[in-house]
């Protein structure tokens, strides 16, 4: 049987996301998760990328790769979050660390970010140890789905 690290390699995408306040399930950011997508991809030489976006973004007035207005590149800016290194994955604690060179959020940059990788059949679970959401340090997990 493969090591864990090995099963993280391919392509996932979201079929759920959700944060926690205490007892309290609460949605993300960007919305309910059936109203968005994402992709997260492991490569085997210790790159990985994510996107997660609102689903049915509106497109820009001007098609130009610079157009759109400051109120339409406000919207893009809050409607998709990614983040692209490298990683590095823990056999013994299960946890893959992120570690961010690129990301939209700028303040991810040079930071490392710890997942616990949970596997049953296609699906991995990655939970988010507390991150500041709205002000508050919340738990989070999503939930992905192994594209074949």
């Amino acid at each position: 049987m493969p090591g864990i690290r090995q099963q993280l390699i391919g392509s996932w995408e979201l079929i759920d996301w959700k944060l926690f306040r205490g007892e309290a399930t609460l949605d993300p950011h960007l919305g309910p998760a059936d109203n968005c997508g994402g992709l997260l991809i492991y490569s085997a030489d210790g790159s990985m990328s994510v996107a997660l976006s609102v689903k049915d973004r509106p497109v820009f007035t001007d098609e130009s790769l610079d157009g759109g207005t400051p109120e339409e590149k406000a919207h893009a800016y809050e409607t998709i979050t990614c983040y692209s290194g490298g990683f590095d994955f823990d056999e013994d604690t299960h946890v893959v660390t992120h570690h961010v060179r690129y990301a939209t959020f700028p303040n991810f940059v040079g930071r490392d970010l710890k997942r616990v990788c949970i596997f049953e059949g296609d699906t991995l679970k990655l939970d988010t140890p507390p991150m500041l959401h709205g002000g508050e340090n919340l738990a989070s997990y999503i939930l992905w789905q192994r594209v074949k």
